[in-house]
């Protein structure tokens, strides 16, 4: 049969028709002879030599095609002889011929030619595994595509608009425009005369969009960040404009953003078959019904394949009144600065409201977002108390009119938005949980933010399942002793880091199978090491900038990177093409700034799937020390050390 050839890593003129093997089909695969195979921006990377294809693929371009089953294996049952489909490829849709699992091919949706077909595979596969599989963008959300007139961009509004989003784009020319809105993008930017975050900004009422399909990379991750909703989810399948930049960790942490990449071509046999059956239910009814329909800009034959690179290559592409009876003491954050502005004050007791309890505080915990908040950098949300305190303990003395679970005299503990370094607080009373038998009522106290935080982001947002691998930062934190514990419970393997061999031992004894000491071990080597060269599949971690690639280094295909803390810094260099290789996801969060609806959606999950491990006695308070609560510029002062091991408590 005849291909088209890689000469060598090069221009488009190294790409040569050649004459070349018929490819040999396996029991689970069917052999095409090809009508068409659609260009990708993939192809021109793989002549240059940037992205090859798997292990075992096909060393031929073309990610994509359609045309007539000539053969099957002996293992396919779906498909015969005769059939027109088109496939998703690993490679070698360039050629008259291509053997392909049967998993990834689809039949021809009715009313599209067989030729046109080829060009839907790659870009529905692609849409739909990013921006709904993992995006999860929904009906009413707002969605910005990048390079609006591409072949993923027509496609991606197109289905984007079926499925009831408000959709933005953005492209070079007025022509590429007016043919993004007779799709039915809704706002169309010039990305040449026009910021497309001011303008993104302006359309949304300021809010920014829920999700971007990002092809550029790095020259606009941080102005996609700046254009991000909250809760916002950034998908990265191409880095046009390179894969190195800067990131500024704290975009992610207040708005709660994820970044994901992502590529179908390195992804498992059974991986694509699972994309492509989503497709076939999800997407192929909307090209039947004539709502999403092929975009085909031009054909070349075969033998054209080098100009029909060089035209491809030559689109543009940018690429927060005083009462006069205080009646409680707090502390109160007397300026900005060091510990000492930290001053027991009396101030006025809490007014609680229909929702709320008022809690007499037996305890308050330690967290850094304190010592950030005495900083001035972390000011509690709007309506909050402005004391700091995100934690606490104690003993119902009021419910608010709408409260029915709990009562005067209970004993609780609470997840707070400041408030809990006094004698009294007031919180909503979904944010409160029962005080767990066989924990004392102080202890207590060393739970609620810390529980909330690692269950949230390690087992509701990054997924942490039994057998996993999760590396820890800071193993001998608060939020790490406790993490070490529940992914233990969870039956996860733990990793975790430590400045020194006392905090290390601890953790082990807590139960962490990796101990790392990052001050005389290079923890990317080490996790590398013991996972077989795989790396850890989850990280939790708060050190930030400093740490970022090297996180992403450690680790596995499909990681989950978790930030939930910047104390390196905020901004750092980023290379995104290890995002993208290993379809890696970066997520930041922080519990203060949450709605109290999902604060209480996230504690009706601790209290029933945390509480149980404690109760049992397999995951305890690790409560370092106690100071009164006179002296929290002293515990603040001890916590800055980094000489402790687990919670710090302030006691009224």
């Amino acid at each position: 049969m005849k291909a088209i050839v890689i000469t060598t890593p090069g221009g488009p003129e190294v790409l040569q028709l050649q004459q070349v093997d018929d490819p040999e089909i396996k029991d689970d695969e069917v052999l095409i002879k090809v009508e068409a195979s659609a260009l990708n921006r993939a192809d021109t990377l793989q002549r240059k030599g940037a992205h090859p294809p798997p292990k075992g693929a096909s060393p031929y371009p073309g990610l994509e095609c359609s045309g007539t089953v000539l053969s099957v294996g002996k293992n396919v049952t779906r498909w015969k002889v005769g059939d027109q489909v088109c496939a998703l490829l690993s490679g070698g849709g360039y050629a008259e011929k291509v053997a392909v699992p049967a998993g990834q091919v689809l039949p021809i949706p009715p009313g599209v030619s067989l030729k046109d077909a080829a060009g839907l595979p790659e870009v529905a596969c692609t849409v739909w595994s990013t921006v709904f599989m993992m995006s999860r963008l929904s009906a009413g959300e707002t969605f910005l595509v990048h390079g609006g007139s591409s072949g993923i961009g027509t496609f991606a509004i197109q289905i984007a608009k079926t499925k009831g989003a408000t959709v933005f784009v953005t492209a070079g020319s007025e022509d590429k425009l007016a043919f993004c809105k007779n799709l039915g993008a809704d706002v169309c930017i010039n990305y040449k005369t026009e910021d497309f975050v001011t303008r993104v900004k302006e359309e949304t009422g300021g809010k920014g969009v829920d999700v971007i399909l990002d092809c550029i990379g790095a020259a606009y991750l941080q102005r996609n960040l700046d254009s991000l909703n909250f809760d916002g989810r950034l998908c990265l399948i191409g880095f046009q404009s390179g894969a190195v930049t800067e990131i500024k960790l704290n975009t992610l942490l207040p708005k709660r953003l994820t970044v994901q990449g992502a590529a179908l071509r390195p992804r498992s046999h059974e991986n694509k078959a699972m994309v492509v059956n989503e497709v076939e239910k999800n997407v192929w009814p909307a090209i039947a019904a004539g709502k999403v329909k092929p975009i085909i800009y031009k054909s070349f034959p075969l033998s054209e394949t080098g100009e029909a690179h060089r035209l491809m290559e030559n689109t543009s592409k940018r690429f927060l009144s005083k009462d006069s009876n205080p009646a409680m003491k707090a502390i109160v954050i007397t300026s900005p600065g060091d510990p000492e502005v930290l001053q027991l004050q009396e101030v006025e007791d809490p007014k609680i409201k229909d929702d709320e309890v008022l809690i007499k505080v037996e305890a308050a915990a330690l967290n850094r977002g304190d010592i950030y908040q005495r900083q001035g950098f972390y000011p509690p949300p709007q309506g909050a108390s402005p004391y700091p305190g995100l934690e606490c303990s104690g003993i119902i003395q009021s419910v608010g009119e709408n409260v029915s679970r709990w009562k005067v005299g209970d004993k609780v503990c609470a997840l707070l938005s400041g408030g809990g370094y006094a004698e009294k607080v007031t919180v909503p009373a979904g944010q409160v949980l029962p005080v767990p038998s066989s924990v004392s009522l102080s202890d207590a106290a060393s739970f609620p933010e810390v529980a909330c935080t690692v269950w949230s982001t390690v087992f509701m947002m990054s997924r942490l399942c039994a057998g996993e691998r999760l590396l820890i930062h800071g193993g001998s934190s608060g939020i790490g002793t406790f993490a070490i514990q529940i992914a233990k419970f969870k039956e996860a393997k733990v990793f975790v880091t430590a400045g020194d061999e006392q905090k290390l031992a601890f953790c082990k004894d807590l139960g962490a199978d990796v101990c790392i000491n990052y001050k005389t071990e290079d923890f990317v080597a080490r996790v590398k090491e013991e996972s077989g060269g795989k790396g850890v599949d989850v990280i939790l971690d708060c050190v930030g900038a400093a740490y970022l690639q090297q996180n992403l280094d450690s680790l596995n295909v499909d990681g989950r990177l978790f930030i939930i803390g910047s104390l390196s810094g905020f901004v750092a260099e980023i290379n995104i093409g290890t995002i993208f290789a290993k379809r890696l996801t970066i997520q930041a969060s922080a519990l203060r700034t949450r709605s109290i609806e999902e604060k209480a959606a996230i504690v009706s999950e601790v209290e029933k799937n945390v509480w149980p491990a404690i109760i049992s006695g397999k995951v305890k308070p690790v409560v370092y020390k106690h100071f009164p609560l006179g002296e929290a510029a002293a515990a603040h002062q001890h916590m800055e050390s980094g000489k402790h091991i687990g919670k710090i408590l302030l006691i009224p």
